[in-house]
């Protein structure tokens, strides 16, 4: 029988969730992943359970798994930086989401016959191929629009979603260049503060010294994306080495050449922080305009790889939570093992952050594994 879960008092320590810790536990001792720390519960400052199991490091020692690490959320960033940082940019009127971006990224005009708007790079439907490494080009870093503008479509804009990393990425750029701010400050100002969230929970890549004692590491010499760009790489472009566990240091190679972070990646958090971020995105009024927290559940573009709404991907996509948590729910993951879910019809948020990438990458069913994670913490919400 499901065990039910008891509400924590409002200063005391968030309980566990047997059923999904003994399931977590279960996936750390089959080699699965080396950890994992989760957060779920109905939307509020703080999860009705977490838990933390496995060991956050395995090379170059072993550290044992704790509620408080920070892990390395890869394209999660989209979502809960990217997107966040326009909608509330939107809700006071310093960016036009659905307005062509001519005068910021010039560099884009007219590409794929019509110049791209934050929500085109942000819904994935504005003709951009789905990945290219970057850091390959012979531009320099603050170039890379250029760069990008150099590519082929990979469609007409406006003809569908295709997941691409190239779109948040001239996103984040776009916004940094209308606010004359940094990708550091803008999510300081815009995210953390509001949330009362500290550097320590929610920050960006690289991350200080001073932390690596509560980061998950992940892959060693970013070796996967090495083989994905193909002969005649150099290890240097993306990686600090090839015999070096990446920790505190963003493991998409893309935001590694531009700094650290990007608008696909780069962002850390806890667990906990997650949840209260996704809670804001999800159902404050204080945090979002009730027409903005539409706009990120809302499908606004579709492709073959199912719905995806203003920043995130729709309950039917290919990466969806793969349980019945509403066709209305949202959410997003990342390469790293990471993944935030919102489930509005129930009012729920679901937060599981691994570093399956470490201490190498290897072929697995993450999809199935979050998949019986979600129906547990489902199962155990409906049993409180």
């Amino acid at each position: 029988m499901m065990e039910t879960m008891v509400a924590p008092p409002p200063s005391g320590p968030v309980p566990t969730c047997p059923p999904v810790h003994e399931f977590l536990q279960r996936k750390v001792a089959a080699g699965a992943f080396p950890s994992a720390v989760y957060a779920f519960g109905p939307a509020a400052d703080r999860p009705a359970a977490e838990g933390a199991v496995g060991s956050m490091s395995l090379e170059p020692h072993a550290v044992a798994a704790r509620r408080d690490a920070l892990y390395d959320l890869a394209s999660v960033t989209k979502g809960a930086m990217t997107a966040v940082l326009a909608a509330r940019l939107a809700d006071r009127g310093v960016v036009d989401l659905d307005q062509p971006l001519d005068e910021v990224l010039v560099e884009l005009r007219g590409y794929a016959g019509r110049t791209p708007s934050l929500t085109s790079l942000l819904t994935h439907d504005a003709g951009l191929p789905a990945w290219v490494p970057l850091y390959r080009a012979p531009a320099q870093a603050d170039a890379v629009a250029t760069t990008i503008a150099a590519l082929p479509a990979d469609r007409p804009a406006g003809s569908g979603a295709l997941y691409s990393c190239l779109g948040p990425i001239l996103a984040l750029i776009a916004l940094c260049r209308v606010t004359g701010r940094d990708a550091p400050g803008l999510l300081d100002e815009e995210i953390r503060r509001p949330l009362g969230l500290r550097a320590d929970e929610l920050a960006l890549s690289p991350l200080p010294d001073s932390l690596a004692e509560r980061v998950a590491p992940t892959e060693r010499g970013r070796r996967r994306e090495a083989e994905l760009a193909g002969p005649g790489l150099r290890s240097e472009e993306v990686a600090p080495g090839p015999d070096r566990v990446l920790c505190g240091r963003v493991h998409d190679g893309n935001a590694a050449f531009l700094g650290g972070a990007a608008g696909n990646a780069g962002l850390f958090a806890t667990a906990a922080a997650l949840f209260r971020l996704g809670s804001a995105l999800g159902w404050s009024e204080d945090f979002l305009s009730a027409a903005a927290r539409r706009r990120l559940a809302r499908v606004a573009a579709v492709g073959p790889d199912g719905g995806r709404t203003f920043g995130f991907e729709s309950a039917g996509g290919a990466s969806g939570p793969g349980a019945p948590l509403g066709d209305d729910a949202f959410g997003h993951v990342g390469f790293t093992g990471t993944s935030l879910w919102l489930a509005p019809a129930g009012g729920w948020v679901m937060v599981l952050l691994t570093n399956r990438v470490h201490p190498r990458w290897v072929e697995a069913p993450m999809q199935q594994w979050r998949a019986v994670f979600h129906s547990l913490c489902r199962a155990a919400l409906e049993s409180r």
